[in-house]
């Protein structure tokens, strides 16, 4: 089966036709959820970042924080995730064709990479090195970088 032929079938399934012709709340909804798991990816990842940066609650340690918010990470990955395959599912030739949702899709499966391995390595690690908060950065800009592609998509 070729990608043109998959979307095809996709557009044509019933999931795709009943959340494209459901009422307009269904869609708002699916959005309001999207940009949620991404305020809490986002947010955590930030806070993480900034102390393994060495910038905000110093006090605390970074095993300790990573831990409490590699939660909320997953979580809004999850909730974003989730809600973002459903609002494709309601138009799949829209998105598919259109280049920065190619783009989206490319940067997002890097940050989720990315997220993976610095989790891990922030977990593990006594105080952040170098590596590790150089990951802190590339990754936040990885995860925002897939939020502006994600905004493109209407433009494009």
């Amino acid at each position: 089966m070729t990608a043109t032929e998959a979307v095809n079938w996709l557009q044509a399934s019933a999931l795709s036709h009943a959340i494209a012709k459901s009422n307009h709340l269904v869609i708002a909804s699916l959005q309001i959820v999207h940009v949620l798991g991404i305020t809490l990816l986002l947010s955590s990842l930030t806070l993480m970042s900034l102390r393994l940066w060495g910038l905000l609650l110093k006090e605390a340690s970074t095993s300790d924080i990573v831990r409490a918010g590699r939660f909320l990470v997953w979580l809004g990955v999850t909730l974003a995730i989730g809600s973002g395959a459903l609002m494709f599912l309601a138009s799949p030739r829209h998105y598919a064709y259109n280049s920065a949702f190619v783009l989206k899709m490319a940067l997002l499966a890097l940050a989720i990479a990315g997220e993976a391995v610095l989790l891990h390595a922030a977990a593990v690690s006594g105080p952040p090195r170098v590596a590790v908060r150089l990951g802190a950065g590339v990754t936040l800009a990885l995860w925002l970088a897939v939020g502006i592609a994600g905004r493109a998509i209407g433009f494009v």
